[in-house]
C-alpha cells in the first residue's frame, strides 16, 4: 500500500528520539515558527532529490588523482583495484591545489559532461563525524560516530545521523520546516524506493510511491475481486468500519489517507508526461540489459512525473528519495564497478537532460550518498568497509566545474589513513545537508533544527 509510513514516535516536549536519546530538537512551538517562515518563501519551486547507493560505494574508483604523485599513491593502495592511468578521462581540478590532476572512467563520462559544464560538483571525503577528529583521536576511540563499518548503522547514520533505530531523517526533518509551503504537505517527502527514515519526520509522513508511479488499491472500485461480486463492498466497508476499537479506527484513517493521497495524485500526473529512457545499453553484472530496465532510471522517471505535477498540486519544497543496491563490493568488483557506475552516470544523465528538456534545471539539485566509503586496500578480489566518500551533486543552481573540501591524501600511513586505507572524513554529512539545505530556503536556526550538532563543524562546502 502506497503512502503509509509509520509516523515517527515522539516524546514529551514534542522532541524526536534518535538513536535512543533525546536529540535535542525544538518544540512543536519552534517547529510552528519555522513553518510560518516556509510559508512566505519565494514563490519558485525547489526539490531536492536523494540518490543513495546501498552497499557501500567505492567511490574511490569514481574521482582518481591523475598527477603522478597521487596516482602512484592510488596505484599503490589499489593494487589490483586501479584502474589504469589510460582509461581515465582527465577532469577539472578547480577547489584543488594547482598541480593537482584527476580523471574518471570512461564509464562516468556522461556524469563527467555534466561536471564540465559546471552543473555538477563533487565533494571530497564526506562522512558521518560527531565532531572534526584526527588520526589519533580514532585511534583513541574518541568522538566517533556510533557502530563504524556497520551497513545498517552507517546507512542510517548517513540518512538521519544517527545509527539504525533513529526516528527520522534529516530529510524529512527538512519536510518539517518547509512542508507550510505546499498546498498538499503529504507530498513533501517522497520515496520511490520504499520505506526510508532519511524521509521520516518529526510531523511529515513520507509518502511512497511505486518505481512506476502511484498504485491504486488493487480491487477498490472494481466490480468483481476473484469471481466474486461482494467483495468488493466488503473491501470498501473495511475502509470506513463502524467500530469503536481505537486501533482498528487509527488503522482505517491511516488507509483512508492513504487511498485518497494516491488518487489525488494519480489525478494530477495523469496530466504529465515524462521523457522516456534511453534504451541504450549498460552492463548488469556479466551480462548486458538497457538503461530503460534499471530500477534507478524508472525511479527517477516518476520522480520527474512528480516535478512535472508540481504546478498543479501546489507545491514549492520537496525532498525525494531513489536508490540503487549492489554496492557492497567484497568480491568480483573490477568486474561489476563498471557497470554500476554506468548504470548510475546513465539514469543521472537522463535526469538532468530531461530536467532542461522541462525548463526545471535549476529548480532541482541532486546529490549522492551511500552506506560508507570502502577500503583503498584490495581482499584480492574486492574492497572492505570502510569511511570517507567522494560524492557528487547535480544541477542547474550547482556552482559546477570543481572538487570540493580537502581531496585526502592516499599514500598508506598518511594522516587521513585510519588503517587500510579507509579515510577519515574531512567534511562531515551534516556540513553537506546544510549546504543543501540552505539552497532549499533554510534559515541558520532551522539548519541546526534539522543537524543536530551542526555547530562542531566549520562552514559548509560552498555548493550554489
Amino acid at each position: 500500500m502506497t503512502g503509509l509510513a509509520a509516523r515517527p514516535s515522539m516524546v514529551p516536549g514534542g522532541g524526536l528520539m534518535l538513536g535512543g536519546q533525546l536529540a535535542g530538537l525544538a518544540s512543536l512551538s519552534a517547529l510552528a515558527a519555522t513553518n510560518a517562515h516556509a510559508a512566505d518563501l519565494g514563490g519558485n519551486y525547489k526539490a531536492l532529490v536523494c540518490v543513495f547507493l546501498h552497499g557501500g560505494s567505492d567511490m574511490h574508483n569514481w574521482v582518481v588523482p591523475t598527477d603522478p604523485e597521487g596516482y602512484a599513491n592510488y596505484s599503490k593502495a589499489r593494487a589490483d583495484l586501479a584502474w589504469p592511468l589510460a582509461a581515465l578521462q582527465p577532469i577539472g581540478n578547480a577547489g584543488q591545489d594547482s598541480g593537482r590532476s584527476f580523471g574518471m572512467p570512461a564509464e562516468l563520462a556522461p556524469l563527467a559532461r555534466w561536471y564540465g559544464a559546471g552543473q555538477a560538483a563533487i565533494v571530497a571525503n564526506v562522512g558521518p563525524l560527531q565532531r572534526p577528529i584526527s588520526r589519533a583521536d580514532y585511534l583513541a576511540g574518541t568522538a566517533l560516530p556510533r557502530k563504524l563499518f556497520s551497513h545498517n548503522d552507517q546507512a542510517s547514520t548517513w540518512q538521519s545521523l544517527s545509527p539504525e533505530g533513529a526516528r527520522s531523517g534529516w530529510g524529512g526533518r527538512m519536510g518539517d520546516v518547509l512542508m507550510a509551503a505546499n498546498a498538499h504537505p503529504v507530498f513533501t517527502a517522497v520515496s520511490a524506493t520504499g520505506n526510508a527514515v532519511f524521509l521520516a519526520g518529526q510531523t511529515i509522513t513520507q509518502f511512497q510511491i511505486g518505481a512506476e508511479g502511484p498504485t491504486a488499491v488493487s480491487g477498490l472500485g472494481a466490480t468483481s475481486i476473484f469471481g466474486s461480486s461482494r467483495a468488493p463492498t466488503s473491501l470498501a466497508r473495511s475502509l470506513n468500519p463502524a467500530t469503536t476499537d481505537p486501533l482498528l479506527a487509527e488503522y482505517a484513517r491511516v488507509l483512508q489517507r492513504g487511498v485518497a493521497a494516491n488518487g489525488l495524485l494519480q489525478a494530477a500526473v495523469s496530466g504529465t508526461t515524462a521523457p522516456a529512457i534511453p534504451a541504450s545499453p549498460v552492463a548488469n553484472g556479466g551480462s548486458l540489459t538497457t538503461l530503460s530496465a534499471t530500477p534507478l532510471a524508472r525511479q527517477l522517471r516518476t520522480v520527474l512525473q512528480l516535478i512535472a505535477a508540481q504546478q498543479q498540486l501546489g507545491m514549492r519544497r520537496q525532498v525525494f528519495m531513489v536508490s540503487m543496491g549492489g554496492f557492497d563490493s567484497h568480491a568480483n568488483q573490477m568486474r561489476d564497478q563498471p557497470g554500476h557506475m554506468a548504470q548510475v552516470a546513465g539514469a543521472i544523465d537522463y535526469f538532468m537532460s530531461s530536467l532542461q528538456g522541462m525548463g526545471m534545471l535549476n529548480n532541482v539539485t541532486l546529490f549522492t550518498a551511500s552506506d560508507f566509503g570502502r577500503t583503498l586496500v584490495s581482499n584480492g578480489d574486492g574492497s572492505d568497509h570502510g569511511w570517507g566518500s567522494h560524492h557528487f551533486v547535480a544541477g542547474g543552481a550547482v556552482r559546477g566545474g570543481r572538487i570540493l573540501g580537502r581531496f585526502p591524501d592516499l599514500a598508506f600511513g598518511s594522516p587521513d589513513d585510519i588503517g587500510s586505507g579507509r579515510l577519515l572524513p574531512s567534511t562531515a554529512v551534516a556540513q553537506l545537508a546544510a549546504s543543501l539545505g540552505g539552497w532549499m530556503g533554510l534559515n541558520a536556526s532551522e539548519q541546526a533544527l534539522v543537524l543536530p550538532g551542526l555547530g562542531a563543524f566549520g562552514p559548509p562546502p560552498v555548493l550554489f
